[in-house]
């Protein structure tokens, strides 16, 4: 007896990303399953009286996204906060006023808490200061986070609730920003500001309000799977299985386990269950071993070989010792972990390389999937090694649209023409995948793809053009090598019979969209595991 489709899509342009690139007309699915990828007839074989059937009317079908780098809590918990990004604010006077506003509803002595400010994006191009924070809100604790999250600005009430003073010193790994008579400023960078991160953690009623929005907001987005690089904490994993165990987190997670340095050891916590990558199910997994080696590209704090042009004596920063993370590296593959290294700048990718390096040849292991998060500034000689080494660069690609700008002000020009370098890499055989790093940027997957086809900034600035790819390569990188990266290929990131039905439906035949007007793309049905999870009217 045949079996019967629930779902069967028809008339549409189906981007299978398999080995032969096919584009077909029709896929049914059958439970979580696809069953047929085709023409509408032969789709139409597995019609009974219970099949939903949707005609596409030419658009695009293809496998749902796969954001291989973001942070899924810390993206709905911003929503949550002090709106202060470039959306919200212009300048330091509306930041003020925000902060303000927000005090006065706000009970006296509690935190005010904010994330998303760009000082680049600001009228005055700096960032506030304690005393301007103070004078908002002289009565509350006011903690806010650039876009990055690799710095951040606390008035007086947090620097001395932290015992910060002019005789702090600097944290390893970390800076205190001080003025010329050695105040500290506010400005906190690195392991200095995740000190104080690490004490306005979230209630689990704020995580499952927070994760619910990003549930919602990804699934509009047409993201079916994410990996969460945030090295989620015992209470974090808590909510991410009770979302997934009551249905209201569809999308599919990976979830990172971090290392950060001495601040945070949960990653080495988790080395001493005797679980490793991949314990799970098909709904969540765990995920690598997470380790930060540098800063951010888009605050100048990236780890870099030369100094930055603004600054002769900033060369970045780094967060961990080249023999800590071999320690820690080392530790962690003869554990069977799968590891991530977060490394932006020249200088960490090539520390990254090389404690790799040296792990392998002391412990050799097959398909291991090491992997470089971001991968901001490579050369040939680092794009020889990653691919001798078999590493797998989860690119921060999207970066270069929504905060590019800010990098054409920060970098030499030569150091762009190789920034986030999907084309050489994909040249060169590397399975490099997309990610958004939300909520550092939006995680709208029609940014990365636009960028990766147009190479320009969100004002229409040109960078490192020889890097454009074709949009059939971008989608490859964005949905399959997202699943490879989490050793998932067999069973998802592209539509083949047999795999999980997690597709997404685009308002438009995105193989005959002009590049230039992809970001005018957006998706009308999303589905997760066979079930629509999204769907606009129009559809």
């Amino acid at each position: 007896m045949m079996t019967s489709a629930k779902t069967i899509f028809i008339n549409g342009s189906a981007v299978t990303i398999d080995g032969k690139d096919r584009i077909c007309e029709a896929v049914a699915v059958a439970g979580n399953k696809i069953l047929c990828v085709g023409s509408t007839p032969e789709a139409l074989k597995f019609r009974s009286s219970h099949t939903d059937i949707i005609d596409l009317k030419g658009r695009s079908l293809i496998p749902g996204f796969v954001d291989a780098h973001c942070h899924a809590a810390t993206y709905g918990i911003a929503q949550l906060q002090l709106p202060c990004s470039p959306r919200d604010v212009c300048s330091i006077e509306e930041l003020l006023r925000s902060v303000s506003q927000r005090a006065s509803i706000t009970p006296p002595g509690e935190w005010i808490l904010g994330r998303g400010y760009n000082h680049l994006s600001m009228r005055e191009k700096r960032h506030p200061t304690r005393w301007e924070l103070d004078s908002a809100a002289p009565n509350h604790k006011v903690f806010l986070v650039r876009t990055c999250g690799h710095l951040a600005v606390a008035n007086s009430r947090v620097l001395e609730e932290f015992d910060i003073s002019p005789g702090t010193p600097d944290p390893d790994g970390g800076k205190i920003d001080k003025d010329a008579q050695g105040q500290p400023t506010g400005l906190l960078y690195e392991q200095a500001a995740m000190r104080i991160r690490m004490q306005t953690q979230p209630s689990p009623a704020d995580l499952e309000t927070a994760l619910n929005k990003m549930n919602a907001d990804f699934l509009q987005l047409g993201i079916t799977s994410l990996h969460d690089a945030s090295g989620v904490n015992p209470e974090e994993i808590r909510v991410f299985q009770k979302g997934v165990r009551e249905g209201w987190i569809k999308i599919r997670l990976y979830l990172m386990v971090r290392s950060a340095g001495s601040v945070c050891q949960l990653g080495d916590t988790f080395l001493q269950t005797g679980l490793v990558s991949g314990f799970g199910n098909e709904r969540i997994r765990l995920g690598p071993y997470k380790v930060m080696i540098d800063g951010a590209g888009s605050s100048g704090s990236a780890a870099m070989k030369s100094p930055y042009p603004a600054d002769p004596r900033n060369y970045g920063i780094l967060n961990i010792s080249e023999q800590d993370l071999n320690d820690r590296i080392e530790h962690a593959h003869r554990a069977g972990y799968q590891i991530a290294l977060h490394a932006i700048g020249d200088k960490a990718i090539e520390m990254a390389l090389d404690s790799y390096a040296k792990a392998l040849a002391r412990y050799p292991r097959s398909n291991h999937r090491h992997r470089i998060e971001h991968c901001g500034f490579l050369n040939d000689a680092l794009l020889q090694k990653m691919n001798e080494l078999e590493v797998i660069p989860a690119l921060g690609l999207p970066f270069l649209y929504e905060l590019g700008d800010n990098y054409l002000e920060i970098y030499k020009q030569n150091d762009l023409e190789r920034a986030y370098p999907l084309g050489s890499l994909l040249k060169n055989g590397i399975k490099a995948a997309l990610s958004s790093d939300a909520p550092v940027i939006h995680p709208n997957p029609m940014h990365g793809l636009y960028f990766a086809l147009n190479h320009k900034t969100k004002s229409g600035r040109s960078i490192a053009r020889e890097q454009k790819v074709e949009i059939l390569q971008a989608l490859r990188a964005y949905t399959l090598h997202g699943a490879y990266a989490s050793f998932e290929e067999s069973i998802k990131g592209s539509l083949e019979v047999g795999k999980l039905a997690d597709m997404v439906a685009l308002s438009r035949n995105i193989l005959s969209t002009p590049a230039e007007e992809l970001l005018n793309t957006s998706v009308d049905l999303t589905m997760v595991d066979g079930e629509i999870v999204y769907r606009q009217p129009t559809l």
